[in-house]
């Protein structure tokens, strides 16, 4: 909705597999639909200039990835760009809790066959190579968590807080933790970012559909 009233020429569309869409004061160059990235996406080949994707690192495993990025740039027009934004899988400066925290839940999805780490491998670069997407560049943003950040860095920390609690009963169960410990050390990681200086590590990655389909080897 922000890029929507930002950009009033352009039309916007937003995805996600939740209905987790506003209902009121929707910009009328803003459209959302219900969808499951790993269906194919319902757009014609070649339908938009920009394609953005961020924050499934904990949702898809490394064939969906590269299936869900060879689908990005389908739908991208020739030239267009597609950026995806990540975040690391670990943070850094981690407190005792925190790093723990972090060490549960990347169990917890490895029995699920997702790679928390995909950002560093094989990276989101190389994820876009596959898909035959060129010009790549990559930034890597660091960015505080607490009141050291000011206000994103308070931001962040409160989406930490809730992603820890949404996420408890499939780190207690696939990592096998006890509930008393999970919920300990969530409330000692919210302490402890002061402490440690913590921070989120975001990849962010841009790359663009090639103007012409590769010439053919013989």
């Amino acid at each position: 909705m922000e890029m929507a009233n930002e950009f009033p020429d352009a039309t916007i569309t937003g995805i996600d597999m939740s209905a987790v869409f506003p209902t009121t004061i929707i910009p009328d160059n803003c459209q959302f639909i219900q969808h499951n990235i790993l269906k194919p996406l319902p757009f014609p080949d070649n339908t938009f200039d920009f394609v953005y994707q961020r924050l499934l690192i904990l949702g898809l495993t490394p064939a969906e990835w590269v299936q869900v990025v060879k689908e990005l740039e389908r739908v991208a027009k020739p030239g267009g760009w597609i950026e995806l934004v990540e975040a690391d899988g670990q943070g850094g400066n981690n407190g005792p809790y925190s790093a723990k925290i972090w060490r549960w839940l990347e169990q917890a999805l490895w029995t699920l066959g997702v790679n928390i780490r995909i950002t560093q491998d094989p990276g989101l670069v190389t994820i876009l190579k596959e898909a035959n997407i060129v010009n790549i560049h990559q930034d890597v943003v660091k960015l505080p968590t607490g009141d050291h950040g000011g206000k994103v860095g308070k931001l962040l920390q409160e989406n930490e807080q809730s992603f820890w609690s949404a996420i408890a009963p499939m780190v207690i169960h696939g990592a096998n933790v006890d509930k008393e410990d999970y919920d300990e050390a969530v409330r000692m990681a919210e302490i402890e970012v002061e402490e440690y200086k913590s921070y989120h590590i975001f990849y962010v990655a841009t790359g663009q559909k090639r103007e012409c389909p590769s010439p053919s080897v013989e």
